[in-house]
């Protein structure tokens, strides 16, 4: 479940990328209403350099230097937006395959649930429930990660609860 990393090349350039940990992708790629800034998206990004090897592309230098196409038809600004992309759906992308889990509607209720503002409800329940603790979704889980805990932890209480209204339905019709 730690974080994965992965290398690719892109015009011409190699580039390798770890993701983000939960609360990092979090803020950079969801809570937010803009586009992060491009030093923020391309956190935990390295082009490599022949001279240097991999070097973190952490600011505006590294970022102007290396972000790039080898055969210069392509400009930079789309070589790193084309970056910024990949970093969204290495962290995020799963999000866009990710089932929901449906909640019967005799289980929901009218009222909106309470949320923290800037703190995402799968991580703030994660850490209320005990199922993680800040410091590991911000230093060792990725965002997948924490919401695959948060699946199986909603699934279980959705189960649960199903199985007290059915008891409850039963006890009823025995009165």
């Amino acid at each position: 479940m730690a974080m994965k990393t992965k290398e690719f090349t892109s015009f011409g350039v190699g580039y390798r990328i770890k993701q983000m940990s939960a609360a990092a992708a979090f803020a950079v790629f969801v809570a937010r209403d803009a586009d992060p800034h491009p030093l923020e998206a391309l956190a935990g990004m390295e082009a490599f350099d022949s001279e240097r090897g991999f070097v973190p592309l952490n600011d505006e230098m590294s970022v102007n230097t290396l972000v790039r196409d080898t055969r210069t038809i392509v400009k930079p600004r789309l070589v790193l937006n084309g970056l910024i992309k990949v970093a969204f759906d290495f962290n995020c992308g799963f999000l866009k395959g990710r089932k929901r889990i449906r909640v019967p509607s005799y289980l929901r209720s009218d009222s909106e649930p309470q949320e923290l503002d800037g703190e995402d409800p799968v991580l703030s329940a994660l850490v209320a429930e005990d199922k993680a603790t800040l410091r590991e979704l911000e230093e060792y889980y990725s965002l997948e990660d924490a919401f695959r805990i948060y699946d199986i932890y909603f699934r279980d209480r959705l189960e649960r609860a199903k199985a007290q209204h059915a008891a409850m339905k039963e006890a009823k019709s025995k009165r």
